[in-house]
């Protein structure tokens, strides 16, 4: 995103290529995951090691991982409460042969994306892989969306911040000059600075910044730079 302006309506899907990372200790299923994943046009990285994995990972990593439950270094719940831990955000698909009842419920509380049990097929994987991408796209999207929005804000100063939220609860000049004790003229000064700063023509647009950076709009004005 440009840094001089924003531009909430973006493609969420306009990033970088997403890519499946394949963990696994056992080659032959390994091998196959990959042949399905590459069939369907998603590129792939393949794994053995669960530390070559992490190290190989970045917060700006987009795609999707599946993993086996069962692995002689870490299990896959404990390879994604690692990631958690790393606040690596990438979905996790777990795999296993011995699915059950507990495991499913402790892999969704957990944050994994899925779980699905060996003998799946093709379609089935594939299915389970697009969707987990189309969630991290999506959130990676937003999670850019408030970065820049935030970043953008940061250029007004505590006077500004102040009219900021005034003027997103709809309050006309008037009423924000009577409540921060200036003229009309210089809350409308401030309302030019605002927009100037953050590239938005309105108050709509304003409003929009706000919620995409998550600012609390009921929050008092004296509570703007805290």
């Amino acid at each position: 995103m440009d840094s001089s302006s924003f531009n909430p309506t973006a493609e969420a899907d306009s990033g970088p290529e997403p890519t499946v990372y394949l963990i696994d200790d056992h080659e032959v299923e390994l091998d196959l995951m990959q042949r399905w994943c590459r069939q369907a046009g998603l590129k792939t990285e393949v794994f053995d090691e669960p530390n070559v994995l992490l190290a190989r990972l970045e917060q700006a990593t987009v795609g999707c991982l599946v993993a086996d439950l069962r692995m002689p270094q870490i299990s896959g719940l404990e390879l994604q409460a690692e990631l958690a831990r790393r606040d690596l955000t990438i979905p996790v698909i777990l795999v296993t042969g011995h699915g059950d009842a507990e495991n499913c419920r402790a892999a969704f509380k957990q944050g994994v994306f899925d779980f699905i049990e060996k003998g799946f097929d093709s379609i089935q994987f594939i299915d389970s892989i697009e969707k987990a991408i189309r969630s991290n796209q999506r959130d990676r999207f937003r999670y850019e969306v408030r970065r820049e929005a935030r970043l953008l804000l940061e250029k007004i100063s505590r006077r500004e911040n102040e009219v900021v939220l005034l003027l997103a609860n709809g309050m006309p000049l008037k009423g924000i000059a009577q409540e921060l004790k200036i003229s009309v003229q210089t809350a409308s000064k401030h309302r030019s600075s605002i927009f100037l700063k953050l590239g938005i023509d309105n108050e709509v647009d304003l409003y929009k910044m706000l919620l995409a950076a998550e600012v609390d709009l009921d929050k008092n004005p004296e509570q703007a730079e805290e």
